[in-house]
């Protein structure tokens, strides 16, 4: 019996190597292509998100979007004319792979004085006209013509922002070393406070305000930046650009929102485990209401009531007096208690990430918490500007505590965020208190407005 193994049809290495151009040929990767682009396109726009630099809501904003859509215009531009007139030159000369001849190659154009001189010329005029409006804008945002009537610093640190109002108007830092001298703004002061660990020297009859910056809408605020560990940058793309936070450096910045709102941020250096975790909320009010909210931040927090003899105490009293043994430690709470004072007094010798913790004498005014990750009241979401501002001092009165959130971040605040408390970096966990400790204390928490 004999089996005839002769194919049926003959296929040589160069007629499978056509059927498999045609094969790659045939595939439809040009409408693939331009749907995948599409969808990406399409899936990068949206509507009332909260990082975009397209959206000004302040002078400073607007300055750079009106220098940013001009360039964006020149960019386009010069991108169709070198794409185009590369797939132009590629279908004119394309040839078909049995027409190639490897001796059939196009017209050279090496060495012609004025192509050369065109293509290197035109760029350099396009470059040249493209920064000086560049530089221009750069010197109007560094320019301070007209100062602010706030002062803030802005203080990043693994991983939160704290925000410290000069509202005396002496300055930021005080005389830690008790020799009459103050290290100032522009360095030229006392250069042994500036030794000091930032916690330390910066003046404590000065505002600490942690996760959210409230600020007058139509005023221009200071900034003074700097940070505790490691370069952050400080980023609400709706009111300013970027501006790094370096540590042992000062440095200036400003913001102004054109009407009342939430404008958010986020970090925009790398900066460890929590950078991505690292948000920033700015909310502008009404200028009277914002000599309100200041006076209010400025005032004691009231003390739970003690129990009468006999009776047991309320669960606000009895969370401030685990506050007072498990907390007092890192964070502050300004307020009457004396005692408490005596027993946790300011150490010039503290650790510096401890004595660092954010100040929680106001904690439920605000509306985030944690690095400004999480919604302090139910129905607030974090990462849309969509607080409304005009309830925004009656929150603790008008919301509802967001209690199994901060109970579980009260519990155990690493699996909720990511940090290095081992290493002395952010929130650690508190696997010792009971959950009716954590409830009283998240009870006292709620009264802190």
């Amino acid at each position: 019996m004999s089996v005839s193994l002769t194919p049926t049809t003959s296929l040589t290495p160069t007629t499978k190597i056509r059927k498999g151009r045609n094969f790659v040929r045939r595939l439809p990767l040009g409408p693939t292509g331009a749907l995948a682009s599409l969808a990406l396109l399409v899936s990068a726009c949206a509507e009332d998100k909260p990082l975009n630099t397209f959206e000004p809501r302040g002078p400073k904003a607007q300055g750079i979007y009106d220098l940013m859509t001009p360039i964006w215009i020149i960019m386009i531009v010069v991108f169709v004319v070198v794409v185009g007139g590369t797939l132009v030159l590629t279908v004119i000369g394309r040839v078909k792979p049995e027409d190639y001849d490897e001796n059939d190659l196009p017209k050279q154009v090496h060495g012609h004085t004025v192509a050369e001189l065109a293509w290197t010329i035109a760029p350099a005029i396009l470059l040249a006209g493209v920064s000086f409006p560049m530089v221009s804008a750069i010197w109007d945002l560094e320019r301070d013509n007209k100062p602010g009537e706030l002062d803030v610093m802005v203080i990043g640190q693994q991983w939160y922002w704290e925000y410290r109002y000069d509202v005396d108007g002496d300055g930021f830092f005080e005389d830690v070393d008790g020799d009459g001298e103050l290290y100032g703004i522009e360095g030229d002061g006392d250069q042994d406070d500036k030794e000091w660990p930032l916690n330390l020297a910066l003046d404590d009859d000065d505002l600490s305000v942690p996760n959210q910056l409230v600020i007058p809408a139509g005023q221009q605020v200071d900034l003074t930046l700097t940070s505790r560990d490691v370069v952050h940058s400080f980023w609400i793309p709706r009111l300013n650009g970027k501006r790094d936070t370096v540590p042992g450096r000062l440095t200036f910045w400003s913001i102004d929102a054109d009407k009342p709102g939430e404008y958010n941020g986020a970090c925009g250096e790398f900066c460890g485990l929590s950078h991505a975790r690292m948000r920033m909320s700015v909310v502008a009010l009404p200028e009277a209401e914002f000599d309100q909210w200041l006076k209010n931040q400025m005032s004691l927090s009231e003390v739970p009531e003690e129990p009468a003899q006999g009776q047991d105490p309320s669960p606000e009293r009895a969370g401030y007096e685990v506050f007072a043994s498990q907390c007092a430690r890192c964070h502050v709470v300004n307020n009457s208690d004396s005692a408490l004072q005596e027993l946790y007094p300011k150490d010039f010798e503290a650790d510096l990430l401890s004595g660092a913790a954010p100040d929680l004498t106001k904690f439920a005014t605000r509306s985030v918490f944690a690095g400004a990750i999480f919604s302090q009241y139910s129905g607030i979401d974090p990462d849309d500007d969509n607080l409304d501002v005009t309830n925004y001092l009656q929150l603790a009165g008008t919301e509802r505590l967001n209690e199994a959130l901060l109970t579980r971040w009260i519990k155990n605040a690493p699996e909720e965020k990511a940090m290095y408390p081992e290493g002395r970096r952010g929130m650690p966990a508190f696997p010792g208190l009971s959950d009716t400790d954590v409830e009283n204390l998240v009870a006292y928490l709620a009264t802190l407005d």
